[in-house]
């Protein structure tokens, strides 16, 4: 038995020390932290000029400080829109008066409903808005975040990004593999989508979230950011038609809508792009500027 309880405890010992720098590594990851932002702003709020939800193509594509416009980034990737509502309603109390909001629609606008991975709001929203909300899941992610295998293969994937098989890299044969990928993964849930009638309610819940912003006097656009043209011949006109447009279309909003999606001094320049679909830095530097200009012409600033 003494035997027994030493090997016990030798092998607990040995997992543990296995698991630490597990642990760690997990927390210091780009995915693991990548609601930082959001949680240094709710640390220390200040008033802001411009809200933008939505999910990986509106985090990417807004950087409004060259401006001298004050902005909050509320969009996490793969963000449902029924999460852009919480975190608008979570945090627009720093919104100023006649603040804008810009709501990002993308190719998933209307097919994203269950969320991923719900431990990226524990500390950034009410815990009676995180569906569904477990004590025990909440304490895991903030402090136990290696028990958790798909934190622990994003936080590895995310690091490991750059040594992808060739075929796998963001501009492999000029972007052309990654947005096929893209396209696959966007109608596979797409048809998951239209099966459960996931497109109905997020429909609804952007119709909530513009009337919502009306009620509240807020100045409200609709945006679409631009992609390279590898990403563009995935998604044509037909395309973004069926996944997208009819929908937003059956609403008949009065809200200015600025579609980017095929802006030409986006389309063939690599230089903008992390990938054919997301602005890098100097891209989203150079849209932000555009979108300002935009909305200064419609009288929001």
């Amino acid at each position: 038995m003494g035997r027994l309880f030493i090997k016990l405890i030798i092998i607990m010992t040995m997992a543990l020390l296995l698991f630490i720098p597990v642990n760690s590594f997990v927390k210091q990851s780009r995915s693991y932290n990548i609601n930082d932002d959001i949680l240094t702003f709710k640390k220390n709020p200040y008033p802001v000029d411009i809200i933008n939800l939505g999910a990986s193509h509106s985090m990417y594509g807004y950087y409004f400080k060259p401006t001298g416009l004050s902005h909050l980034d509320l969009a996490l990737p793969a963000q449902t829109i029924q999460y852009d509502f919480k975190l608008l309603k979570e945090y627009d109390q720093y919104l100023k008066p006649d603040g804008v909001v810009i709501v990002s629609i993308s190719q998933m606008t209307f097919v994203n409903v269950e969320t991923e991975d719900a431990g990226r709001y524990y500390e950034i929203l009410d815990r009676t808005q995180i569906e569904p909300f477990n004590l025990l899941d909440y304490y895991r992610y903030l402090h136990l975040p290696g028990t958790n295998s798909e934190s622990f293969t994003s936080a590895l994937s995310s690091k490991w990004k750059n040594f992808k098989w060739t075929s796998h890299q963001s501009w492999a044969n000029d972007g052309k593999n990654y947005a096929e990928r893209k396209s696959e993964y966007v109608e596979e849930q797409y048809r998951k989508a239209t099966e459960k009638n996931y497109v109905e309610q997020n429909v609804r819940q952007l119709k909530e979230i513009l009337d919502y912003c009306k009620e509240k006097g807020y100045q409200v656009i609709l945006t679409m950011e631009p992609v390279h043209q590898t990403y563009q011949e995935h998604f044509d006109e037909d395309v973004m038609n069926r996944l997208v447009f009819q929908y937003l279309n059956s609403l008949e909003l009065d809200v200015p809508f600025l579609n980017y999606m095929n802006d030409q001094r986006f389309a063939d320049n690599k230089d903008y792009f992390l990938d054919s679909d997301h602005l890098n830095s100097a891209g989203r530097k150079k849209y932000s500027w555009i979108v300002y200009e935009e909305l200064k012409k419609l009288g929001y600033f």
